[in-house]
């Protein structure tokens, strides 16, 4: 799975993963991961996920490579691509900031990026679409996901159960 971040001035940050279920649920609390750190989720305009395995041009690489690979090379390209602002700059030995040099990369998914053929297109396809859609409709299709976390946390409370509390846990015997 690919992921993209948004904050209401742009791509804050492009991200791959083959956990998709337990990143994509830890992303927002920040257990495993530095964006909700850095940007809290509160702050996030819009959340893509592109679910790549499923298109059909993924079915011609797999006797090459594996998912991982493959998902990392997808990651470069999109960042190479869209030089999202939290990947555009790397932490230096020093403790300083550098510009990231995409072209320049020598990653694992750098190097096997250009082996990816037609996956490149139709992944850059589905993520267009899917970063385009309406500002306040939360979308899903086969192969992605568009999620507005503003629309979910402004979204007006559930009706509370009037009941009270199950607490026979706390009672002693």
């Amino acid at each position: 799975m690919l992921y993209g971040v948004w904050l209401r001035w742009g791509l804050l940050y492009v991200g791959q993963t083959m956990e998709a279920e337990r990143r994509l649920r830890d992303l927002p609390i920040g257990e495993s991961h530095h964006l909700a750190t850095t940007f809290p989720p509160e702050i996030w305009h819009r959340v893509v996920v592109v679910a790549w395995p499923r298109l059909p041009e993924a079915q011609l690489l797999a006797a090459d490579a594996t998912p991982e690979l493959v998902g990392l090379a997808l990651e470069h390209t999109l960042q190479l691509r869209l030089n999202p602002l939290a990947n555009s700059e790397k932490r230096t030995p020093d403790g300083n900031w550098r510009a990231v040099v995409w072209e320049a990369r020598r990653s694992r998914g750098a190097r096997y990026a250009s082996q990816l053929g037609g996956l490149v297109e139709a992944v850059h396809q589905v993520w267009d679409e899917a970063a385009s859609q309406a500002l306040t409709a939360n979308t899903a299709s086969a192969v992605h996901r568009v999620v507005f976390p503003e629309t979910l946390v402004l979204a007006p409370p559930a009706v509370a159960d009037p009941s009270p509390p199950h607490l026979s846990h706390l009672t002693h015997r």
